[in-house]
């Protein structure tokens, strides 16, 4: 795992959180997809480190840890205060790379489809697993097998997360995916989802505008699970 260069910088949000990077390099790269993990996910996880390392095809990876996960500092808000995180890291990846992907994962994706809607310079593509639409409207049922399995799962190392305010105001994907057109969107999302329901996804492809694709995974689970229970069929995916 380790045979890919792998270093860690840190970027500072304007609100003064510091947001810590890994940047996975193979030589001289002009394109870079950033990935941006869901609540009590990190980049220094296993399932992250080898997605990172997967997706090295081409271009670089940059892996961010949002404030309150792994090496960043902060306490999480849930998306209300972390697209400031990933408008550090676009800022930061700007200044090295002239193409950007974002990929997101559940909050992750929610954050991804909110901040690019405001700054889109040098996005290319945009790729949400398991967005939820409306994080007030997200139905998490905790107490199914399903649930369970995916949560034991979830548990690696470098998991976790130092939550704050759960009630500060936060803005709606529905409402800004949207604003992406003509960047390319990718929604993926698993029909056995029961921490985010896959009619988000269904909302979100019919708000958003053309070029647009949604993958339904049969059976699939939620956010890096996909990843993790079918590696060749998720990578195979975003990379198109």
């Amino acid at each position: 795992m380790d045979a890919v260069p792998r270093t860690t910088e840190t970027v500072r949000t304007a609100d003064g959180v510091t947001i810590s990077v890994d940047r996975y390099r193979q030589g001289d790269r002009e394109a870079a997809v950033i990935i941006c993990p869901g609540f009590f996910q990190s980049k220094d996880t296993p399932t992250f480190q080898r997605l990172s390392r997967t997706l090295l095809n081409g271009h670089d990876v940059i892996a961010m840890d949002f404030r309150g996960h792994g090496r960043s500092s902060g306490c999480y808000t849930f998306t209300a205060l972390e697209g400031a995180d990933l408008e550090a890291v676009l800022g930061w990846a700007r200044a090295r790379y002239q193409f950007l992907h974002v990929l997101g994962f559940s909050l992750g994706g929610a954050i991804a489809i909110n901040t690019v809607g405001r700054s889109p310079e040098g996005v290319r593509s945009l790729v949400a697993v398991s967005a939820p639409s409306d994080f007030d409207e997200i139905e998490f049922k905790f107490w199914t097998p399903e649930a369970m399995r995916t949560g034991l799962e979830g548990l690696e190392p470098w998991a976790g997360c130092r939550p704050g305010n759960l009630w500060l105001p936060k803005e709606r994907a529905i409402e800004n995916v949207p604003k992406l057109a003509p960047i390319p969107l990718l929604f993926i999302h698993g029909t056995r989802d029961v921490i985010v329901g896959v009619q988000h996804s269904h909302r979100l492809y019919a708000a958003a505008g053309e070029p647009k694709r949604l993958a339904l995974i049969e059976s699939g689970s939620h956010a890096e699970a996909l990843f993790r229970d079918d590696p060749d069929g998720f990578t195979s995916l975003v990379r198109g």
